[in-house]
C-alpha cells in the first residue's frame, strides 16, 4: 500500500508509507505555501490530532522544525480544529488524523484562513513542493500556544449558537437518553456537549485511543450497540468515526439511520424553517440518495450534486450561499458557518427534530420515501484505472442510460438507470487501490439487480 495523496489530504500506514520525515516534508511544504499566499515571513498555524498513537509523534516532529508559530489544541474533533483556526484568526490549520480509516493509519488535512480543507489546486501544489524539496531553513524565534481548553469551549458555544437557544431548550424539555460510541476517538468530547444541552448519555469505549471496533461507523460494526439500548433504556445509539466529523445512528428498533437518511432529515428541517425555501441551494456529493433529492424537491428548493469530496461541498456552498450541505455518503451534515462536516452538530440536530415532533426517531423516519442503498468495495490495479472507466461509461452508454460525471477522469460516473435508480463508480482517494461501487432503488430487489450487474461489468473491466 503506497501513501495516497489527494485533495482529501495525505493518509498511509503509520512507520511505513507515512514516516516522520516525510510527514515534515508534507508540512514544510505546506508552512511555506502559506507564507507565499500570505506573502508573511512568519504564519500561525493551528495543530490538532485524533487519537492515533503516532499523533503524539508526528505532532513533535513538525513542531520541532517548522519556522511558524503554533496553537496547539492538542486532541480534538476536526471541526473543533477547524473552528479553531477562525477562532485564533491563524493563517492555516493542521489535522494530523487518517478520519476513518484503521488505527494503525494516519495522515494529514491542510486547511484554509477559513477553517476549510484546501482545495484541489492548492493542495496539488503542497504535494508538488513537497517532493522538491532541498533543505529546510533554521528555525528562527517561534511561539507555541497551548489552546485545548480555550478551543473545545468555544467549538461547544459555536454549535450551540448554529443550533440556536429554541433548539436547545427544546432537546432539554424533552429529557432524551442517547449512548454514544465515539470508539476511543475524538468524539469522547461529545458526552459533556451533549448534556450540556439536557440529554441524558451512556458513554461505550470512552478511553482515548482505545479501538474496540472499526474505525468507521457501519451497520455492521454499531449493531452491538443494540444490547446497550435496550440495558439503558435509551431512545438510540450514535457511533463516530476517529476525528468526529462523521457520525451513524443505530434506531432503538436495531436499524440503522445510514448518513444519507440523516442528511435528509436535517435538510428537511432547514428548509421547513427557512422563510423562501425555493430559494434556497442544498449542495450534496453525487452519491448522495434520492431521499435527499425528494426532500429538496418537497419544498421547492434547487438539488446541486459534486465530485465527492468534503472540501467540493464546502466551495460550491460558498458560491452558492446553501444553507444546508454534505455528504450523504458518510454521515456529517455542513451547517454553515460551519466549513465541514460535523458528526456532534449533525447528533445535536437529530435530537432537536426527535424533541420538536415529539416522536420516536424511527417513526420520524417512517414518514420520508424508503430507498435501499448498496455499497461495495472492490480491489483494482492502479494501472487500470482509466480503461475501467471507459468500459463503464461504454458500457452504459450503449444500454441508452443517462451518465453523469462529476470533476475529472478520477470524479464519479453516475448512471441513472429509472427515476428512482442509480450505481455509482469512483476509485476511492483514500484508501489506495479500492473502487467504490453503490447501487440505489425505491426497490430493494432492482438495487441487488443493479449492484450485482455493475460488479460484473467492472470484473470486466479489470481484467
Amino acid at each position: 500500500m503506497a501513501l495516497v495523496e489527494s485533495f482529501s489530504g495525505i493518509r498511509g500506514i503509520y512507520d511505513k508509507d507515512l514516516t516522520d520525515a516525510i510527514a515534515v516534508r508534507y508540512a514544510y511544504s505546506y508552512c511555506s505555501f502559506l507564507k507565499n499566499k500570505t506573502k508573511k515571513n512568519s504564519v500561525t498555524i493551528v495543530l490538532g490530532m485524533d487519537t492515533r498513537a503516532s499523533g503524539i509523534k508526528l505532532a513533535d516532529s513538525i513542531m520541532g522544525i517548522l519556522d511558524c508559530n503554533f496553537i496547539d489544541i492538542g486532541i480534538a474533533p476536526t471541526p473543533a480544529v477547524e473552528f479553531a483556526v477562525r477562532h485564533f484568526n491563524a493563517d492555516g490549520g493542521i489535522i494530523i488524523t487518517a478520519s476513518h480509516n484503521e488505527p494503525y493509519w494516519n495522515g494529514f488535512k491542510f486547511l484554509n484562513s477559513d477553517g476549510s480543507i484546501l482545495g484541489e489546486n492548492d493542495m496539488n501544489i503542497v504535494i508538488n513542493n513537497s517532493k522538491a524539496l532541498k533543505e529546510f531553513h533554521k528555525i528562527q524565534e517561534r511561539k507555541i500556544l497551548e489552546k485545548n481548553t480555550e478551543a473545545v469551549k468555544k467549538y461547544t458555544e459555536f454549535i450551540f449558537s448554529i443550533l440556536g437557544r429554541e433548539n436547545i431548550e427544546r432537546i432539554k424539555t424533552s429529557k432524551q437518553k442517547i449512548v454514544i460510541d465515539p470508539n476511543g476517538g475524538t468524539a469522547v468530547i461529545a458526552k459533556k456537549i451533549l448534556e450540556q444541552a439536557g440529554v441524558e448519555v451512556f458513554g461505550v469505549s470512552m478511553n482515548y485511543g482505545e479501538f474496540n471496533r472499526i474505525v468507521e461507523p457501519t451497520e455492521d460494526s454499531l449493531i452491538y450497540l443494540k444490547n446497550v439500548i435496550d440495558e439503558n433504556k435509551a431512545d438510540f445509539a450514535a457511533g463516530f468515526d476517529c476525528d468526529a466529523d462523521r457520525v451513524e445512528i443505530l434506531m432503538g428498533n436495531g436499524q440503522l439511520l445510514s448518513g444519507n437518511y440523516i442528511l435528509a432529515l436535517v435538510v428537511d428541517e432547514i428548509l421547513s424553517s427557512s422563510k423562501n425555501p425555493r430559494s434556497q441551494f442544498i449542495v450534496v456529493n453525487d452519491v448522495t440518495s434520492n431521499a435527499v433529492r425528494d426532500v429538496v424537491q418537497k419544498h421547492g428548493a434547487k438539488l446541486r450534486e459534486v465530485e465527492v469530496g468534503e472540501t467540493n461541498v464546502v466551495q460550491e456552498m460558498s458560491k452558492l450561499k446553501a444553507i444546508v450541505g454534505g455528504e450523504g455518503s458518510s454521515g456529517g451534515v455542513i451547517m454553515p458557518p460551519s466549513k465541514c462536516r460535523d458528526g456532534i452538530l449533525t447528533l445535536l440536530t437529530i435530537l432537536s427534530i426527535v424533541a420538536k415532533k415529539q416522536k420516536k426517531l424511527e417513526d420520524v423516519v417512517d414518514e420520508f420515501p424508503k430507498y435501499y442503498n448498496l455499497k461495495r468495495k472492490i480491489e483494482f490495479d492502479i494501472a487500470n484505472h482509466n480503461k475501467i472507466k471507459k468500459y463503464l461509461k461504454d458500457y452504459y452508454s450503449k444500454k441508452g442510460l443517462e451518465i453523469r460525471e462529476t470533476g475529472s477522469i478520477k470524479g464519479g460516473l453516475k448512471v441513472i438507470t429509472a427515476e428512482n435508480s442509480f450505481v455509482w463508480f469512483r476509485a476511492s482517494r483514500t484508501e489506495g487501490n479500492v473502487f467504490r461501487i453503490v447501487s440505489e432503488s425505491d426497490g430493494k430487489k432492482e438495487a441487488e439487480k443493479l449492484m450485482e450487474e455493475s460488479i460484473d461489468v467492472f470484473n470486466k473491466a479489470n481484467e
